[in-house]
């Protein structure tokens, strides 16, 4: 049984390390006091069980805020400042409180406190805990709310199949504090009595020296895993999970990975299961699109008509925020979720990945609505008609493409690209052709669009 971070804050020894990050650390008496502090900055804001807004660009703040709204049994709602829907966000959820870095610099606490006792709070394990916005940059903000009991719940389940994490372990995260990957590493992590260790910006030599001052576990995305291996050494050795999800893995960053000896394991999930899912060892009988067998407790089923994943467990979401956080939205009415991936059983239990159900195109961990980047696209001047589409790429699992039919040239549409655009909506390639694939109707058949890249240098 899972002990949650709160609890876990309260009973650790004050001196075991907790939280670190290249060039400075804290150790669990230091959190508590740090997270007594900023508790005291946001209680009294909003009415007792309002959401906590934690707005910063740093993620140690981030997971600190985090933390602050456990103490005050108040659902946690980590936002990066940089999404265009964040305003969606918090209308969804409604908080009564926004922590931001002028609170952060507030409730800095004094150096050497380590005093103020943290009990569990009374809320129930079943309210929400966590509120956790999609990885979507588009369309309409969905805000998936995560009770205490769904996440006790899946570090249970992924302890029972990963490389066990014991107190002394450290956990290093690679991934922005805002998505489920790190939220649940935070979970697990603290849980268990170790520490996390976060970088605030992925460098492929920043990683190896913090994996090399112990770490045992590290969460990335497979588009990591090629600067890792490039560095010319071999994984440090007190390391036993390199643990990668958030997008698909190519079977050259797999093989990459395995020829360099990591301990390497790839999983499957999302926001709404409170991160994987299925997770395996990705070994010598691993194939591109395998994501592993269902981890326990978790019931996985494969529509037979349409391939569609639906996934039951303890883990899953309460449902979609909205103001009132009531349970239910975007669930099934037997409580089970639909997801938009579609899968296939192997003969050995595994599940094999085959594709999305809708359009959106997930490239480095992160989902795009190839309509929204057409919409920023199309003002250019003489661009024509413009459809865009993903392409297969070894470290970022697809990248976006853009195809069009006006005469302006690849490095002028880039360009505007680059002004109108984030950089995980813009697409890497730009490709003039005659016409785009409509039906009868006018309709584009997106499908047919991969079929105008045939020949294209990858």
């Amino acid at each position: 049984m899972t002990v949650t971070p709160v609890a876990r804050l309260a009973r650790c020894p004050a001196s075991a390390p907790a939280l670190a990050w290249p060039g400075g650390a804290m150790d669990y008496g230091r959190l508590r006091a740090r997270v007594a502090a900023l508790a005291g900055e946001a209680a009294g804001r909003g009415a007792p069980d309002s959401p906590v807004a934690i707005i910063s660009g740093s993620r140690i703040n981030v997971a600190l805020g985090v933390l602050a709204a456990l103490r005050l049994g108040r659902p946690a709602l980590p936002l990066d400042a940089a999404r265009p829907d964040l305003e969606a966000c918090l209308a969804a959820c409604a908080p009564g409180a926004v922590l931001g870095d002028e609170a952060f610099a507030a409730a800095a606490a004094p150096p050497g406190a380590t005093t103020r006792t943290l009990t569990r709070p009374a809320a129930s394990a079943r309210r929400c805990a966590l509120l956790v916005a999609t990885s979507g940059t588009h369309g309409p903000a969905r805000v998936a709310m995560l009770s205490a009991a769904a996440l006790d719940a899946h570090v249970a389940a992924s302890a029972a199949v990963l490389p066990p994490l014991a107190a002394g372990d450290r956990w290093l995260v690679c991934l922005p504090m805002t998505s489920i990957g790190a939220l649940a590493a935070l979970w697990r992590t603290l849980s268990a009595g170790a520490c996390l260790v976060l970088l605030e910006r992925f460098d492929a030599e920043s990683a190896r020296r913090e994996m090399a001052a112990g770490v045992s576990h590290a969460s990335v995305v497979p588009a990591m895993l090629a600067p890792l291996c490039s560095v010319a050494a071999p994984p440090p050795r007190g390391l036993r999970c390199l643990l990668s999800g958030g997008g698909a893995l190519s079977a050259r960053g797999a093989d990459a990975a395995r020829a360099c000896g990591w301990p390497h394991w790839h999983g499957w999930g999302m926001t709404e299961t409170a991160s994987h899912v299925a997770v395996g060892l990705v070994d010598a009988d691993w194939r591109e699109g395998i994501v592993g067998r269902p981890l326990p407790g978790v019931a996985l089923a494969v529509d037979d008509a349409r391939g569609r994943i639906t996934i039951g467990g303890p883990m899953l979401m309460s449902g979609y925020a909205s103001p009132g956080l009531a349970p239910g939205a975007g669930l099934l009415p037997d409580g089970r979720l639909l997801s938009g991936d579609l899968g296939e059983w192997l003969a050995d239990g595994r599940l094999r990945m085959l594709g999305r159900a809708d359009d959106v195109i997930v490239t480095g961990g992160v989902n795009v609505h190839p309509e929204a980047v057409e919409e920023a696209l199309g003002p250019c001047p003489d661009v024509g008609e413009v459809a865009v589409t993903a392409r297969p790429d070894v470290r970022w699992g697809t990248v976006l493409v853009a195809l069009y039919t006006g005469p302006t040239e690849p490095a002028a549409l880039e360009a505007w690209a680059r002004k109108h655009l984030p950089s995980a909506s813009r697409p890497r390639l730009f490709r003039r052709v005659p016409a785009l694939p409509r039906n009868a109707m006018g309709k584009l058949l997106r499908g047919e669009l991969p079929a105008l890249l045939v020949g294209e240098d990858s």
